[in-house]
């Protein structure tokens, strides 16, 4: 018996044959792999109780008054809710700037407002890590949030599990 034998492999298989098999078990490798992880990241998901503060800067005062407590906020790409406003706290927005001494100091911008946000909601850690859609929840993340009303460029600066 040869090994290449008028286009087949131990003139058994074709190549066209050998090319389907492959393909075929790739394919159920890959679904055996993707299940598996699946199943490892719902079984150790759990929902939690979380208040999230978000700050919003430099947005103008008609943006600023538009956050009203009770609304529901939801992370703009996923459309998942982050959770419900419990507190909104507007500011003056401030920059440093120089005076004609040279000194540092932080001046508020006319014209321009700072939003804190409370949130209060139920989020899913997955492995410890709650997330929203497919962002993870952590300080210092960047998040697009929206509410029926409006939406802000927004940066987490506090997460805590309620308990």
């Amino acid at each position: 018996m040869k090994l290449w034998e008028k286009g087949k492999l131990f003139g058994l298989l074709n190549i066209v044959d050998i090319i389907v098999i492959l393909l075929v078990v790739a394919a159920v490798v890959g679904v055996g792999a993707k299940t598996s992880v699946l199943r490892k990241m719902t079984a150790k998901s759990t929902v939690s109780p979380v208040r999230t503060e978000v700050f919003v800067d430099d947005i103008l005062p008609v943006t600023a008054a538009a956050p009203k407590v009770g609304d529901v906020v939801r992370e703009l790409s996923s459309g998942e809710e982050l959770g419900v406003v419990k507190d909104v706290k507007v500011e003056d927005h401030v920059e440093k700037a120089s005076d004609a001494q040279g000194n540092w100091h932080m001046n508020p911008v006319p014209g321009r407002k700072s939003v804190t946000l409370t949130l209060e909601g139920d989020l899913t850690a997955y492995n410890n890590q709650f997330r929203v859609g497919t962002m993870n929840i952590k300080v210092g993340s960047k998040i697009t949030i929206s509410s029926d009303l409006y939406q802000f460029e927004s940066v987490i600066i506090g997460v805590e599990e309620i308990r």
